[in-house]
């Protein structure tokens, strides 16, 4: 007996994979739970692990190689044993199957509804699996060039179908609305143009290929605008080594930083201005109570935003927790895909690069996303008239005006200063 192992879906938005080092060779014995290769998404790196033990028959794909979820990867089972053709749904996780073949291929002659109508040339060969999802999906197998015996449409030529379908209506969108907003900036009516090849990323690792998309159909999709502002930082400074000397003094080793400070600060703030904390997907405006913050973390090669789940219920010690462990997983590439996906705002800190202010670009289908830059030292006058030095922090807010106008976004920065500025409200 024979089994698969298939490309893994990791995440919901994961098409394809990149088989990045192979542990094991034609041939090789492997234990059940042993790694037999590395696979690497937009987002994620994980070994794959043999779910039984046996003889590694094939390896289908080379390293560096950029399959489709549900592609067969490598097949295990006793030595001889028969290759299997059939692959497994992409919609479904990676797992070792029995080797069953194909049931009896299906032709216009046989079905017997289509014989009579259809012509000799338009006969079509496509297995009863293949035929359901296509009618299920509304799939034209007219369309399909099968990949299966005699030119079979196999299950896994009507996914790819669906792939293909799904990005060129994504590519189209975004072409149709750069152009709207190009012809809306410049008062000039644009001529439709045919939609974009999908070459976007083409030629960069998995990781910037997907951040590449992303970006590209976030400026495509929202109508982004950035307000800067300034807080006054000595106070929060002062608070977070009053904070660390307490919790020394206590045995705790809770690592507080300004980030942990001020993503409290900001989850206070979206409670007071909620319209920043929402998410507008489908055509549809949905408005959170529960806050799940995106924490923006740097890679060697990319960016991931990993997010903290119901961060409206956390204590300043418990956010500095999860958002180390966050942060930790991430940089690891041992990140879950859960854990990258769900978020309602996002904060991204370009403090310790000096950057003072930037424009960060919206991660949809977010509404909003604050940018950190670098403390700048300025003099300010106090209120008995003398000089004194202040730690000023930049902030930077860009929002999607299509739901959220310049007061309501003034209206959280001026929140999220007052918690910046007083922040024994933050334990209130």
């Amino acid at each position: 007996m024979s089994g698969q192992i298939v490309m893994p879906k990791l995440g919901m938005t994961m098409t394809e994979g990149t088989i990045t080092e192979w542990y094991k060779d034609v041939g090789d014995p492997v234990e059940k739970g042993e790694p037999i290769l590395m696979i690497s998404s937009d987002k994620l790196t994980q070994d794959i692990e043999a779910p039984e033990s046996g003889i590694l028959l094939e390896k289908r794909g080379d390293t560096d190689s950029l399959l489709p979820v549900g592609e067969v990867l490598a097949v295990i089972g006793e030595e001889g044993a028969a290759p299997i053709p059939e692959v497994r749904s992409a919609k479904e996780p990676a797992a070792v199957m029995p080797a069953e073949p194909e049931h009896s291929v299906v032709s216009a002659e046989q079905a017997p509804k289509e014989t009579s109508t259809r012509p000799e040339s338009d006969r079509i060969f496509v297995t009863p699996l293949a035929r359901r999802i296509a009618e299920a999906e509304g799939v034209d197998l007219h369309s399909i060039e099968g990949s299966g015996g005699n030119g079979r449409i196999t299950k896994r030529d009507v996914e790819r179908a669906l792939v293909q379908r799904e990005a060129t209506g994504i590519l189209a969108e975004a072409e149709s609305a750069i152009q709207e907003r190009a012809s809306l900036a410049s008062g000039q009516a644009i001529a439709p143009q045919p939609a974009a090849e999908a070459g976007v990323g083409e030629g960069l690792s998995p990781m910037r290929k997907a951040i590449a998309k992303n970006m590209r159909r976030s400026l495509a999709e929202t109508a982004q605008l950035t307000l800067h502002r300034k807080a006054d930082g000595n106070a929060l400074i002062e608070f977070q080594q009053t904070l660390k000397r307490e919790l020394v003094n206590a045995g705790y080793d809770t690592k507080l930083t300004l980030t942990v400070l001020l993503a409290r600060a900001a989850v206070l703030a979206l409670q007071e201005v909620k319209s920043l904390n929402a998410t507008y997907r489908d055509g549809k405006l949905t408005e959170h109570d529960e806050v799940h913050l995106g924490i923006a973390t740097s890679l060697d090669h990319g960016l991931v935003v990993p997010v903290i789940r119901d961060a409206h219920q956390r204590t300043i010690g418990a956010l500095a927790e999860d958002i180390r462990e966050a942060t930790e997983q991430a940089r690891s590439g041992a990140a879950s895909p859960s854990l990258l996906a769900g978020s309602t705002f996002t904060i991204t800190n370009l403090g310790a690069s000096g950057v003072e202010y930037f424009t960060p670009i919206l991660n949809p289908p977010e509404t909003g996303i604050l940018g950190v830059g670098a403390l700048q030292d300025e003099l300010a006058l106090s209120e008995d008239g003398s000089v004194k030095q202040v730690k000023k922090i930049p902030l930077s807010l860009t929002f999607d005006h299509q739901i959220v106008d310049g007061a309501l976004a003034a209206a959280f920065l001026t929140a999220l200063v007052k918690y910046i500025e007083t922040p024994y409200l933050l334990v209130l």
